[in-house]
């Protein structure tokens, strides 16, 4: 019993680390995007553009639900969708991970909780583009736009997850 025991720990501890669904690292993260945020939250791995401020409200937004967010800045963010296989019908201004799953551009935490809670057969969940009212894209100066969460499979087909 001891050595199963010893085993599972060390294959457990010898496995790499992946930051996204396909398993690819896509490299180190910076810290913790607020300082003084959850350090105990379920981690999400955002990668964005340096000079994107919307990406960061969409993270300040998920470590206010409750997520440790890891801020990641990419130099060619399109590279990472490619290498996600994430089309440019799904693609947005920025990209996450979380308990394998992607989560492109602005999901609310509430569809993100609902993922983790369901665990469905997913490959991850995507905002297109970049809808006015959405976690990181509030603003009083104009309307809300409705907005559809999209569930997109292991194929890149999509369906209707939550609407906004």
């Amino acid at each position: 019993m001891k050595l199963v025991l010893f085993l599972l720990l060390g294959s457990i501890l010898a496995a790499p680390s992946a930051h996204s669904h396909g398993g690819h690292d896509h490299g180190p993260g910076e810290e913790i995007m607020i300082p003084g945020s959850n350090k105990n939250g379920i981690e999400i791995y955002l990668y964005r553009d340096k000079s994107c401020g919307c990406c960061k409200k969409w993270g300040a937004r998920m470590v206010e639900g409750g997520y440790k967010v890891v801020d990641n800045i990419s130099n060619d963010i399109n590279d990472l969708k490619i290498s996600e296989a994430i089309s440019s019908s799904l693609a947005s201004c920025h990209t996450a991970f979380v308990e394998g799953y992607f989560i492109e551009g602005h999901v609310p935490g509430k569809s993100i909780d609902k993922l983790l809670r369901d665990m469905p057969d997913i490959a991850g969940l995507s905002v297109p583009g970049m809808p006015l009212g959405s976690p990181g894209m509030e603003t009083s100066q104009m309307a809300t736009e409705n907005y559809d969460v999209l569930a997109v499979d292991f194929d890149g087909k999509a369906s209707v997850f939550d609407s906004y």
